[in-house]
């Protein structure tokens, strides 16, 4: 029996959008769906997925819906457990529930393709791979001494974040004791150096170019059109040049930040932690270019 997607539109709208892990679970059982070929944006938390996604989704065949915390977690708010996702977590009624959802949500909107960012989906590639093993990743990557600042600025400014491990962000493998560092500085370093550790071992089981899309921060905000445009042809996406233009040329590069408002003994904390990190991204250079200047 075809569930009568056109009589319930109401129903669909509060099942999909609602926090309520409730609704997720019933419409998990509403006759199954398939989502094809889904995007899965990661990155690290602050890492700028927040405005790719925002103009990546614009694409006429994306039903995009962004976050969706209790469509992935159904104890979102828990402050004792593992972000960590592998195949094991993968059950049949995980990506049911998750798959529907989002598969339903899509048909009611009209859109053959669907695009999702979630920050603790930087920790779970090898849980999207096995759940759907079509899936297209793209990845975000961004100066790690900006992401530590954001990470650091975001959780002061937020109160509430300091009720939560890590300020409520992805807890990477090993997170209970990267949380027990005192200083604010160095425990957001360490965690943004573990989740990266962790995503890059996941993504290198991703097939570049065919599953797995790398985009820099930087040159996303120096050229958005172009670097969307490509991505989406590389996700199997026809060209959209009514989206491509609501896209702004150019977008502002937040990466100065740091340097202009952390102290200089915050700075030599965080990078002697996160460097790396810095030599494997190639932003280890533009360090040294500006220490000699």
């Amino acid at each position: 029996m075809r569930f009568p997607l056109k009589r319930w539109p109401k129903l669909l709208w509060a099942a999909v959008h609602t926090r309520n892990p409730w609704a997720h679970r019933l419409v998990a059982t509403w006759p199954r769906l398939d989502l094809d070929r889904p995007v899965f944006v990661v990155g690290l938390p602050r890492s700028g997925t927040s405005v790719f996604v925002r103009h990546f989704g614009r694409h006429r065949h994306f039903a995009h819906w962004s976050e969706a915390p209790t469509m992935w977690d159904p104890k979102f708010r828990a402050k004792d457990t593992d972000h960590r996702w592998t195949e094991a977590e993968a059950t049949d009624a995980a990506v049911r529930r998750i798959t529907n959802n989002f598969a339903y949500y899509a048909r009611w909107k009209g859109k053959s393709r669907f695009v999702n960012k979630h920050p603790r989906n930087s920790v779970r590639v090898p849980f999207l791979m096995a759940g759907w093993p079509d899936a297209h990743i793209v990845c975000v990557q961004r100066d790690p001494r900006a992401v530590v600042w954001s990470l650091v600025s975001r959780t002061r400014k937020e109160g509430w974040r300091g009720k939560y491990p890590l300020g409520q962000f992805a807890r990477p493998p090993g997170w209970r004791e990267i949380n027990a560092e005192p200083d604010m500085v160095r425990r957001f370093a360490l965690a943004v150096a573990a989740t990266y550790e962790t995503l890059q071992a996941d993504l290198k089981r991703c097939v570049p170019n065919k599953q797995l899309h790398v985009i820099r921060y930087e040159d996303f905000v120096a050229d958005p059109r172009g670097a969307i445009g490509n991505l989406w042809r590389q996700c199997g996406l026809e060209p959209d040049d009514v989206a491509l233009k609501q896209i702004p040329a150019r977008l502002t590069n937040m990466n100065a930040k740091w340097s202009r408002d952390m102290s200089a003994k915050d700075i030599a904390a965080m990078e002697s932690i996160v460097e790396p990190m810095l030599n494997d991204l190639g932003y280890a250079a533009k360090r040294a270019i500006k220490a000699s200047a």
